[in-house]
C-alpha cells in the first residue's frame, strides 16, 4: 500500500496556522472591546437594579392599594351603620309620635284579637293571634271571596232542597226559587243567612263538601297554616270535624276580601232590600252594628257560636289610612265596644 506524504513546506504552513493569532490583534481594539463589555455589564446591572426597585415599588403600591380598599370598606361599613342608626332613630321617633297620637291601647275583653294596617300588613296590636278556635259566621268572608273570584255574579242560581237544610240563621229559601249570585252574596254578607251560604257553595263547587275543600285550598294558596274549614257558614260540624282558624289567618282573608270591589260595596251596606221571586221585598239590616255607630267603619262581617263567642271583623278608613280589626271570642256587649275602640285607636295615626 502506497502512503502519500506532504512536502515539508506544506507542513510548516499548517503549523503556523495553529499558532495563536492574538499577538497579531490591535491592542487599542482590545481595549475598546473590553470597555464596551464593561459598559454593557454596567447597564445590565443598572437595569436589574431598576427592575428590583420597580418590583419593590409595585409591592409597596399594592400594599397601599389593599390598605386603601380596607379603609374604603371600613368607611362604607361605618356609613351603613350610621344610616341604620339614623333610620332606627327616625322609626323610634315616629313610633313615639304615633303612640302619643293614638294614646293607650283600649282595654278589651276579647280573647283573640289582631289589628293590621291593610296597606302595609303592619301588625298594630295583637292578643293571642295564633290561638286556634271557631270563628262562626266570619267564615262567610272566605265563602264570599271564592264566589267573587269565580265571577259571573249576575248568573242565575236555582235553589235546591239541600240548600235549605241547615241551622238558623236562615232567610227562608225554598227549592226551585231563582236568584242571581249577587243577590245571594249580598244577603249572606248583610244578614249572615246560612241557607244562602249553602246555596252559593253548592252552586260554586257542586256540593258543600267540595266547596269546603276549595276553601282549604285557598287557605294554602294564601299561606295560611292554622285554618281548617268544613262548611261555608262556620256552624259546628255534625261529624266532629270541627272548623277552626286564628285571628291572624282571618285578618289575611279579610285583607284579600278588602281588595275585591264587589265585596267592599256589599259589606259597607247598612241595609239591603232583598227581593223574593214573587215580588215581595224584605229589608235586611246589617248585623254589623259598628257600621251605624262609627262613620269611619265600612265593613265587614259578624259571627256567633257558643265555641267562637261573639266575633266581628271590622274594616275602616280615615285620612287615607285603612285598618282591619279582628275580634274573636268576645262577649255580647264587648264585641261592638272592643272592635270600635280598636278601629278608632288604629285610625288615629
Amino acid at each position: 500500500m502506497t502512503t502519500f506524504q506532504f512536502p515539508k513546506s506544506f507542513r510548516w504552513i499548517a503549523l503556523l496556522a495553529l499558532l495563536p493569532l492574538t499577538g497579531c490583534e490591535d491592542p487599542q481594539r482590545e481595549v475598546k472591546l473590553q470597555w464596551r463589555e464593561d459598559e454593557v455589564n454596567k447597564k445590565e446591572a443598572a437595569v436589574i437594579q431598576r427592575e428590583m426597585a420597580l418590583a419593590k415599588e409595585k409591592q409597596v403600591m399594592e400594599g397601599n392599594r389593599l390598605d386603601l380598599l380596607a379603609k374604603e370598606k371600613s368607611v362604607a361599613s361605618l356609613q351603613k351603620q350610621l344610616e341604620e342608626e339614623v333610620e332606627k332613630t327616625k322609626r323610634v321617633r315616629r313610633e313615639v309620635e304615633i303612640r302619643q297620637l293614638r294614646g293607650p291601647i283600649p282595654q278589651i275583653s276579647a280573647d283573640r284579637v289582631i289589628v293590621i294596617d291593610a296597606a302595609s300588613d303592619e301588625i298594630m296590636f295583637e292578643k293571642n293571634p295564633d290561638k286556634r278556635g271557631a270563628i262562626a259566621s266570619t267564615t262567610k268572608l272566605l265563602t264570599a271571596l271564592l264566589v267573587v273570584e269565580a265571577g259571573e255574579l249576575d248568573k242565575i242560581v236555582t235553589v235546591e232542597e239541600s240548600d235549605t237544610q241547615c241551622s238558623p240563621v236562615r232567610i227562608g229559601l225554598k227549592a226551585g226559587e231563582q236568584y242571581t249570585r249577587r243577590q245571594l252574596l249580598t244577603a249572606m254578607l248583610v244578614k249572615s243567612s246560612n241557607d244562602i251560604a249553602q246555596a252559593l257553595a253548592r252552586d260554586n263547587a257542586g256540593s258543600v263538601e267540595a266547596f269546603a275543600a276549595k276553601m282549604n285550598e285557598k287557605c294554602l294558596a294564601l299561606g295560611l297554616q292554622d285554618s281548617h274549614y268544613v262548611n261555608p257558614h262556620g256552624l259546628p260540624a255534625r261529624n266532629g270535624d270541627e272548623p277552626f282558624s286564628t285571628a291572624r289567618d282571618l285578618s289575611a282573608i279579610a285583607k284579600a276580601c278588602d281588595v275585591q270591589p264587589a265585596i267592599r260595596e256589599i259589606v259597607k251596606l247598612q241595609s239591603y232590600s232583598f227581593k223574593w221571586p214573587n215580588g215581595r221585598v224584605t229589608e235586611l239590616s246589617n248585623t254589623n252594628r259598628v257600621l251605624r255607630s262609627a262613620g269611619y267603619c265600612d265593613g265587614m262581617k259578624t259571627g256567633y257560636t257558643d265555641a267562637a263567642g261573639y266575633c266581628l271583623v271590622a274594616s275602616g278608613e280615615r285620612n287615607g289610612k285603612r285598618r282591619i280589626v279582628v275580634v274573636l271570642n268576645d262577649t255580647e256587649g264587648g264585641v261592638w265596644r272592643d272592635a270600635q275602640a280598636l278601629l278608632d285607636w288604629a285610625l288615629k295615626a
